[in-house]
């Protein structure tokens, strides 16, 4: 009967060894996985910092361009209302013509960016 129950008891503490081991390596796993994803985590975050910024840029360069496009609205009212019924109308056409492609390249490149 006593070494029944020794065999038990021995039985049992190999059982709970083992237990013990998985344990112990659930752990470390769990361990070696929160750091990472707190490493993943801070890159994330900076990574974020960085995108904010970067869109603050994108919309004060945006501001500027608008401004910059009503003001030429308004010049090109000026100088239309200014010029002669002669040559002068075909220069500002193609001025206007050139200002409306470099706006229009703007455009595209802060809309790739965004």
């Amino acid at each position: 009967m006593e070494q029944s129950s020794s065999r038990m008891i021995e039985r049992k503490l190999s059982d709970l060894e083992k237990k013990l081991e998985i344990l112990i390596m659930t752990k470390e796993k769990l361990s070696w996985s929160v750091s990472e994803l707190q490493r993943e985590n801070t890159e994330l975050r900076a990574n974020n910092t960085e995108l904010k910024e970067e869109v603050k840029e994108i919309k004060k360069k945006y501001t500027t361009l608008q401004k910059d496009f009503n003001k030429s609205k308004t010049f090109v009212k000026i100088v239309t209302s200014k010029l002669t019924p002669t040559g002068g109308l075909s220069e500002l056409k193609e001025t206007v013509e050139r200002y409306i492609e470099e706006i229009d390249k703007c455009i595209e490149l802060l809309e790739d960016t965004l």
